[in-house]
């Protein structure tokens, strides 16, 4: 019969005068386990150690080209993950985590030389931000807003000593060395400049906007990674505010002035609950002087019975949420007081953060069927800085308004990068000239060119042009000539409360 390999192993374990020597060889380690002679139950203890470490023995060395291959296996996927977790799928910057870390690296470094009395290198921080990023995702779809983050990142990666990450969404943050602002100042527009050239070029992205940059130095603003992300985000929000595709530094003050305006929007809250809101009625009259209509411009009086300005708190409000209800408030209370003002017509104005909110139109017309009125009675106003970046959003919207039978006004024509083919293309039916063009009427040539020019396009377009800011009877005849069909200022009434003040005794005839 045939003797299998363990039961000689057992049988020479049991031998008295064996000694057995087992040698496991387990990961490179070697292990002994011997027995000596004797006699009773010890040589079959011995026998089934023996055994036991030859099965381990033969176990190991049998799994390890399989360990090897799942080891090495593991590594590439680990490589595979750390280079995912490293760089963002769409731009190839780095990602949001990656990012923070080198960040934090670097302040730890500046901290720990600091404490010892060793030289440091200082760093910017800056934040990029796509200006009117949804309205391009609205207006052109997801693949343009993709094509301007890959075109940024990539851009961003080629600048010499630039360390970039993708925050999220259309917000990436660089490392730049050292902390000489008129340089980085230069480098970051000359960066600008040229991203703007390649956008504007590709007809996918000729939609682009710009970008707004936020800065902040290291360890001069901060030596802590939220606090230096805290306050280059501060300096991009007032970049932002005052006009967006700016360079802007973080400074101490802007601090104050985001406490400030934390106040001023909890105030506010308070306000629209408490009732402390209220309209004020402006006439606009015809060339006979006739009242037509009225503008509802909004007032504020604190508890104090302080009067806060209303280019203070519409601000604030609209870099919050708090612009959606204050705009429904003064919607809401024009129709509730357009039967107690001797007018059919009342101008209100929209924000361009109402009109690039979705809830916009379903909002006013909910609040038209509460109130029982008519799209008819009401003009929407709505600044030239806001429509001259219009896309084919808000020209759908502004002509779904118009269907229901709101009328569209222009306002301030003439304050920015002012353009004829606004007259033209966009859906309005009046177009009101800013002040002060028409308080330099009298005197001033290129204001009386640009006037009457405004005047012959709208005549042409059936469009009613209105003169704002009209104090002097010379003035309003200096308008009537350049083509000028409404008029509005104080010669006609200052804005007024409806329990006070002249008010326009007729209404609107139709145009």
């Amino acid at each position: 019969m045939k003797v299998g390999p363990l039961k000689r192993l057992r049988d020479l374990a049991q031998s008295e005068a064996m000694c057995l020597a087992v040698s496991c060889v387990a990961s490179g380690s070697a292990f002994a386990a011997t027995t000596f002679p004797g006699t009773g139950p010890l040589p079959s203890l011995f026998s089934t150690v023996a055994v036991g470490c030859s099965l381990i023995a033969f176990t190991l060395m049998a799994s390890r080209p399989r360990m090897r291959t799942a080891v090495e296996a593991g590594a590439l996927t680990t490589e595979r993950v750390s280079e995912d977790y490293s760089r963002d799928d769409l731009t190839g910057c780095l990602t949001r985590r990656r990012f923070l870390e080198v960040l934090n690296g670097r302040l730890a470094e500046i901290r720990r030389r600091q404490i010892n009395g060793l030289p440091y290198d200082d760093f910017t921080l800056m934040l990029l931000d796509v200006d009117h990023f949804k309205l391009l995702n609205d207006g052109f779809g997801h693949h343009a807003g993709d094509a301007v983050l890959e075109t940024l990142g990539r851009r961003a990666q080629q600048e010499a000593d630039w360390v970039v990450g993708r925050l999220g969404g259309d917000e990436f943050a660089v490392i730049v060395p050292g902390n000489d602002h008129r340089a980085i100042a230069h480098d970051a527009r000359r960066f600008l400049e040229r991203l703007g050239e390649e956008l504007h070029a590709n007809s996918e992205t000729r939609a682009f906007h710009g970008i707004s940059i936020g800065v902040a130095s290291a360890p001069a603003d901060a030596d802590q990674g939220s606090d230096l992300l805290k306050k280059a985000d501060m300096a991009l929000y007032v970049g932002k505010r005052s006009g967006r595709g700016q360079v802007t530094f973080y400074h101490g003050d802007m601090q104050r002035k985001q406490a400030a305006d934390r106040q001023i929007s909890r105030d506010l809250h308070a306000a629209i609950i408490l009732n402390q809101l209220d309209l004020h009625y402006q006439p606009i009259v015809d060339v006979d002087r006739r009242g037509v209509a009225v503008e509802a411009l909004l007032r504020w009086t604190d508890q104090t019975g302080r009067s806060i300005p209303p280019d203070t708190f519409i601000q604030v409000a609209e870099r919050s949420e708090l612009i959606d209800r204050l705009g429904e408030w003064v919607f809401r209370k024009a129709c509730e007081d357009l039967d107690l003002l001797d007018v059919d017509l009342i101008s209100v104005n929209i924000s361009g953060a109402q009109l690039r909110h979705d809830g916009l139109l379903p909002m006013l017309v909910r609040v038209l069927r509460e109130t029982n009125r008519s799209a008819s009675s009401f003009i929407l106003e709505l600044t030239e800085t806001v429509l001259i970046n219009a896309d084919q959003k808000v020209f759908r919207l502004l002509g779904d308004l118009r269907a229901l039978g709101f009328r569209i006004a222009l306002d301030d024509f003439g304050t920015g990068n002012s353009s004829f083919t606004l007259l033209r293309d966009l859906p309005i039916d009046i177009v009101k000239i800013d002040k002060s063009f028409i308080q330099r009427l009298e005197n001033d040539r290129i204001a009386q060119v640009f006037v009457s020019a405004v005047g012959e396009i709208a005549k042409s377009l059936d469009i009613v042009m209105v003169a704002e800011g009209v104090e002097t009877q010379t003035q309003q005849e200096c308008a009537r000539i350049a083509g000028a069909q409404r008029f509005q200022g104080w010669l006609h009434g200052k804005a007024a409360p409806l329990k006070s003040g002249r008010l326009p005794e007729r209404s609107l005839r139709s145009r």
